[in-house]
This record gives structure tokens, C-alpha cells and sequence, in this order.
């Protein structure tokens, strides 16, 4: 499975990056540029030049971090010395707390701001193409840098750091080598992400008994898989790729007695090593129509100055090839390095992530089945797939489980392990108001159930649902509303409570646990408009909000393989080695809730719904109100148990959780927007418009049954 972030595909919403913030300890500037891949150079220089420990000072300390990214830190040659790089660095460190909009103002009066340099401030003015200059240059002069965006503020810790265009300089340096030089020292020489192997901070726990959960080995029909995390490196290349930092590819290190390799894996250097892929054993004992056979040849696809050779096994008639194989040697592998799978085993295969590239001429993917779902067999084998201009080094298939049983899915008292071992502490932000609660509680409120044509007599809804309509479908004809008292809105968390849907995924080789919080009230928007906060009165408000996150599971073992995170009409996977841990001895991450819209995020921060620095706003940060889902969950669905889990009533109510809010657009923009000037105020209004209702709050959302990852993949 790959980690993709479809919440935004705007150059704004970056890789994700964890850290733990802490009302009882500063904010450690090397914790949050850490995560930050993009400034990993930018962050490791700051540790080695110790200006990091001089930044982690606490409260007193009011510091603004003018950041650069990997390509332009790779203009630091690696000749330079500590002293050289630092003295550089110094200058990227202002001696004061500034928010992008505090330099677009100081820049009209051509401000000059203190920094850590000893032989002078950087200067700041606006340049004439528009935007905020920075630099060291003499009056009259161009400066080298302009701002780019910011990237994390925290106000309690007077730390702000933004991104800015180019190194800035001393005089003296200007010109010399360590501005041009092609070396990139984060690349060529320090450790990259992929050299550390994740493990989850808590160990593996030992499941309750059942029968085939867990069990390491998964019966696809007459083809047994197991799943290998533990690799040996083959090649590597340290450019290219996610964030520039290149690729690495793997073998298993050790395959079990009687299993054969399927393909080799890959991953980007961006991020530490944590994967897996299926390895094979043929259980029919036939000589002749067994389920795997020797590849009759390879075929080069790629290969790499000599170093690196990327081969596609040509399979046996009636058999395909799931993987490629990666070698050091222009020889071709052997006929029994990897095994090809009989046909009625594959399932048709897509691809899914871009791990690495080089244009047209070679691109590396992250495969998954092309049908997915509770009931659909295909199964991804872990390993990737290669687009190149050749049409011959294209891999189409997975495998496919032609059993199918649901043996290898987790029973009741597994789920609820499983759900305690891996559920978040999902942290609302500090102004946050429109909080969580049960369905059950909204219920015992005076939530209202209306029908059409008879709006003046809603009825008070029983305490487990019993008496909304079930089934059917969203035609018009029912809704909830909330009471006229206003607490509603504001929803109970105390004995708020999770609701999880369990169901088998990619041919059962993995459970999602899909855990649904229920909020009474969307709260108003907000955007972003260059260094504009605008409050957007009604947009975005709605009556009912459904989230999710999912846990997706490895039924071989019972190991976190990756979480969703559900982010109002779409949402992004991401990597346990990604997320950020409550604690060193436990495997519960911490997730974050956007205010008002509550869509989900791994970090705390400020991301745009936009594009350009223009668009809508989601605030995520920590507060001391939190919901550890772990101690208040319920299982709601479980379709493969049968009857052993009931769902309650309301699950089955396929109408809207809101009524359709019926308030001028235009009038409410043009509130929004006054305070912008013109060109401003069109940019916002045509991003607006762009986005779908669910997001604008113009109708109550329907519930969990009726979103298409009821039975099928997130989106």
C-alpha cells in the first residue's frame, strides 16, 4: 500500500511532519524542522552548528527561522567548513517573533531586523514585482531572497519560522564558493530517513485466541503468502524522487523454508524504512499446474551508469509476473530468483504513489489492486511497478484470493485489542467550541426528525434510533435538525463516544478499522488570502458532521500499516513511521481535529484548502481537550461476524444528519471580502465556488452508510 495526500494537491500542503508540542516544555526547533523533509539540510546544519540549542531557549526567546529548502542548501559546498555554514545560518535567524504579515508591513518602510549575524541586520522591503525582499545587499541594491510562505508559528513559544527563496549571505561571502557549488551536503553526505528502520514505539502485542488472524501465513487458494519486513538494500540513489532525496530498493533478508521471492520493494529515502511484500509457496505439490513456476527470462527495463538494473521476469504460458527484480549486475538473475503466479491467482494491478522518477524515461510506483473493497479478492503484493516508454515493462497483475473465507480477519475480542493497541488521542484545537458527542446523547437532547411536507411537526428521536426510517436511500424526505437551544451545538465530549465499522480489505491480507466521530455542529469558515485572515460568516456552517480515520491493519501479524485521515470530501494516508506517538512505550498516535470544519491531520498547523496562498483555512492544534478513542469506542459494524456484532438503528438511517441551510452565498461573500482589495476578492470568490457543498456546509451530510468507503477503499 502507498501514502498519498489528496487533501490538497496545492504546493502548499507539504509532507507531513510530527512533533510533539508540550504546554510544559519549549518548543524544540530541531523537533519541528525534523519533520519538515523538504529542510532536512537547513535543520541538520542548525545541530552542527549548535544554533539550535541558542533557538531552544524557552519563552524568552523570541526567534523567526528563514528557512531554505534541500535544492538551495545544496549550493553549500561540501568543503565548506562548520564555521563557513554557520556564519550563513546565523543570518537566517532573526532576532524577534514575525509573521508573514508583520513583514509584508515592515517591508513598505524598508525595515531592517536583527539577527543572530554579528556584522549586521537582514534588510526587508517590498520588491517591485510585488512580494517581501530579503537580503544583505547595499542601499539601492537588489536583495537575494524573497519570501516564499510561511511554514509553523507558535505564538506561547515566540517561534515563527517561513520559507524564503535563497540563502542570505555576508558581504564578504557573496560570490564565493560556498553559494555556488553543485554538492548537496544533506544528500551526498548525512544520513537520510530511509537508513533508520521504524519500529512502532509499542511492542507487538499477543492477540486474544482466534483462529486464522495473525497467524503469519495467509492461504490465497492452493498459494500461501507471507509478508517480510525485514530487508537487505540492493541499489540506491540519493537524487531524484519525493523531496529530491532519491530511492532505495530491497529484498527480504531472509525468506521462510519453502518461499520464493515475488518482486523486489521499494521506497523513497524520504522517510524511514517500514514495509512490507509477499513472498510465495506453491501448496498443490503438481508438477505441472502448480501455483508458482521459474520466470523462462528477464527483460532489462532500466538501468543506471553501470550500477543499477532494473529486469521484468518474462513468466511461463499461463502465469504472470506481480514484481520486478532489481540488481548491481548487468547479468540477468537467475530463473529462480523470483517466482511467477498462475493466472486464476492475479488480479488486474494499478499503480498508486510516485516513489521516484527520472521524466519520461523512467518512472517508479507503489502498486494496489485496481478493485477494492469488502468483497473484491485482489491482493497487493507490496512490490512496485515501473512505467517506462518501453510497453514491454509494464506489470499489470497482483495476486488474488480465490478463498476467501474471512479466516484470516480478526473476531471480536481481536478488534477490540487491536482498537485499544493502535486508537489516537484525536486533540481539538484551543478554540475549538463545537466538540463531539454520542449519537445516543444528541438524541436524549431533542435532536428533531423532520418529513417533508409535514415540517411543523417534527418528532423527538428515541434513544438508540429505533424510530428513524431504515434504509432506502437520500431521497429528500426526512432530516434531523438540533433543538433551539444553542448547548447542542456544542456537543458533550465527556461521553462522546467512536463508532467502528471493521472490514476486510485487498482480499482479507488486511482489516480496516474505520472509527466514525460525530460532531452536532460545523462551525464558519475561514480564509487565507495572501497575509489576509477572513472570517467567512455562515460559509461552512451546517447542522451534523460526520469524520473518520482508518486503521488499516496486517492481518499476518496484527501490525499498523497505515492510517487514513479523513479530510471533508477526500483525506490522505499516512505511514505510522509518519505520525506522531503520545508516548515512547505505547503504539496510540495523536491526531489533530481542524477547527470548526474537524477534518483530520497527523501535525499540528495552518494548511490551505487552496491554491497560491489563497483559500480555506485548517487550524490544527493540541489542547486539554482530547478524545482517547481507545477507552470510548463501540463497535458498530462488523459484517463478516454475523450476528455477533448488532448495529444499532441509526446506523441504517440513509437521510441527512442536517437540514439543507438555506443563506445568501453571494450576500455572505461579499461580507467575507470587503476588507480585501479588489484582485483579492475575485481570487477568493472563483477558489470558493470551486469547492463542493460538503465543505461549504449548503446541506447536512448523510451518515456513515452512505459514504462510498462503507464497502469500498478511501478515496
Amino acid at each position: 500500500m502507498g501514502f498519498s495526500s489528496p487533501l490538497v494537491s496545492f504546493t502548499f500542503l507539504l509532507p507531513i511532519f510530527l512533533f510533539l508540542l508540550s504546554s510544559a516544555t519549549a518548543l524544540n526547533i530541531t523537533r519541528v524542522l525534523g519533520h519538515y523533509p523538504q529542510f532536512s539540510s537547513f535543520n541538520t546544519h542548525l545541530s552542527r552548528t549548535l544554533l539550535a540549542d541558542s533557538i531552544n531557549g524557552g519563552k524568552k526567546n523570541k526567534v523567526t527561522v528563514l528557512a531554505v529548502d534541500n535544492s538551495v542548501m545544496s549550493k553549500i559546498s561540501s568543503e565548506s567548513t562548520e564555521e563557513e555554514v554557520e556564519r550563513i545560518l546565523r543570518l537566517h535567524l532573526l532576532r524577534g517573533y514575525y509573521r508573514e504579515r508583520n513583514l509584508l508591513e515592515l517591508s513598505s518602510r524598508n525595515a531592517s531586523l536583527p539577527t543572530f549575524h554579528p556584522e549586521g541586520p537582514v534588510q526587508v522591503k517590498a520588491m517591485k514585482g510585488g512580494g517581501v525582499g530579503l537580503g544583505v545587499a547595499a542601499e539601492g541594491s537588489e536583495l537575494s531572497a524573497k519570501l516564499v510562505k510561511p511554514i509553523f508559528h507558535h505564538a506561547k513559544d515566540n517561534i515563527s519560522v517561513l520559507q524564503i527563496s535563497d540563502l542570505l549571505q555576508p558581504q564578504n561571502n557573496v560570490g564565493n564558493c560556498i553559494a555556488h557549488c553543485p554538492a548537496a551536503i544533506s544528500r551526498k553526505d548525512g544520513a537520510l530517513p530511509i537508513d533508520t528502520n521504524f519500529t512502532l514505539p509499542g511492542p507487538l502485542p499477543s492477540w486474544p485466541a482466534g483462529k486464522g488472524f495473525a497467524s503469519g501465513t495467509i492461504d490465497l487458494g492452493g498459494l500461501l503468502v507471507q509478508q517480510v519486513t525485514s530487508f537487505t538494500k540492493i541499489w540506491a540513489i540519493v537524487e531524484g524522487g519525493p523531496d529530491d532525496l532519491g530511492v532505495t530498493f530491497f529484498e527480504p533478508s531472509v525468506l521462510p523454508e519453502g518461499y520464493f521471492m515475488l518482486g523486489s520493494y521499494a521506497q523513497p529515502n524520504n522517510r524511514a524504512l517500514y514495509g512490507g511484500i509477499l513472498v510465495g509457496k506453491d501448496a498443490t505439490n503438481s508438477p505441472t499446474n502448480g501455483t508458482l513456476k521459474n520466470p523462462i527470462d528477464y527483460t532489462l527495463i532500466w538501468s543506471h551508469e553501470g550500477s543499477g538494473y532494473i529486469w521484468l521476469p518474462v513468466p511461463p504460458e499461463g502465469y504472470q509476473a506481480v514484481g520486478h527484480v532489481v540488481t548491481t549486475s548487468p547479468q540477468k538473475p537467475p530463473t529462480d530468483k523470483v517466482q511467477c503466479v498462475r493466472s486464476d491467482l492475479t488480479d488486474q494491478c494499478e499503480t498508486e504513489t510516485w516513489i521516484w522518477g527520472t521524466g519520461d524515461d523512467l518512472n517508479v510506483f507503489t502498486s494496489r489492486p485496481s478493485v477494492r473493497g469488502v468483497t473484491a479478492p485482489g491482493v497487493g503484493v507490496g512490490a512496485f511497478f515501473v512505467r517506462t516508454s518501453q510497453p514491454a515493462s509494464l506489470v499489470q497483475a497482483c495476486l488474488k484470493n480465490t478463498k476467501l473465507d474471512m479466516s484470516s480477519m480478526p473476531n471480536k475480542d481481536q478488534i477490540k485489542a487491536l482498537a485499544r493497541a493502535y486508537s489516537p488521542l484525536v486533540y481539538f484545537h484551543p478554540d475549538e467550541e463545537f466538540l463531539p458527542s454520542s449519537v445516543n446523547w444528541l438524541f436524549d437532547n431533542g435532536a428533531l426528525l423532520y418529513k417533508k411536507g409535514d415540517e411543523a411537526n417534527p418528532v423527538g428521536i428515541d434513544t438508540d434510533g429505533t424510530n428513524l426510517p431504515q434504509g432506502g436511500s437520500n431521497d429528500g424526505e426526512y432530516w434531523l435538525d438540533l433543538p433551539p437551544n444553542d448547548a447542542v451545538k456544542m456537543g458533550f465530549l465527556e461521553t462522546a463516544q467512536a463508532y467502528l465499522n471493521i472490514k476486510p480489505m485487498q482480499g482479507a491480507t488486511f482489516t480496516d478499522i474505520v472509527i466514525w466521530i460525530f460532531y452536532p455542529f460545523n462551525g464558519p469558515a475561514k480564509a487565507k488570502v495572501k497575509f489576509f485572515d477572513v472570517s467567512l460568516g455562515k460559509i461552512g456552517e451546517h447542522v451534523g458532521d460526520w469524520e473518520h480515520l482508518t486503521l488499516r491493519i496486517s492481518n499476518f501479524d496484527g501490525r499498523l500499516w497505515g492510517v487514513y485521515l479523513s479530510q471533508h470530501s477526500s483525506g490522505i494516508w499516512v505511514s505510522p513511521s509518519e505520525l506522531e506517538f503520545q508516548n515512547t512505550n505505547t503504539s496510540n498516535f495523536v491526531a489533530y481535529s481542524s477547527l470548526h470544519g474537524h477534518a483530520m491531520n497527523p501535525s499540528p498547523g495552518t494548511f490551505l484548502q487552496g491554491d497560491d496562498g489563497i483559500g480555506l483555512r485548517n487550524d490544527f492544534d493540541k489542547s486539554d481537550k482530547f478524545m482517547n478513542i481507545g477507552a470510548s469506542f463501540s463497535l458498530a459494524r462488523a459484517q463478516y461476524l454475523g450476528a455477533e456484532i448488532v448495529e444499532p438503528a441509526w446506523m441504517n438511517y440513509s437521510r441527512q444528519w442536517g437540514p439543507t441551510v438555506n443563506y445568501d452565498f453571494a450576500e455572505e461573500m461579499q461580507k467575507a471580502v470587503k476588507i480585501l482589495p479588489g484582485k483579492l476578492k475575485d481570487l477568493l470568490r472563483s477558489i470558493l465556488e470551486k469547492l463542493p457543498a460538503e465543505i461549504l456546509g449548503e446541506e447536512g451530510p448523510t451518515g456513515p452508510n452512505m459514504k462510498p468507503s462503507w464497502l469500498g477503499d478511501e478515496m
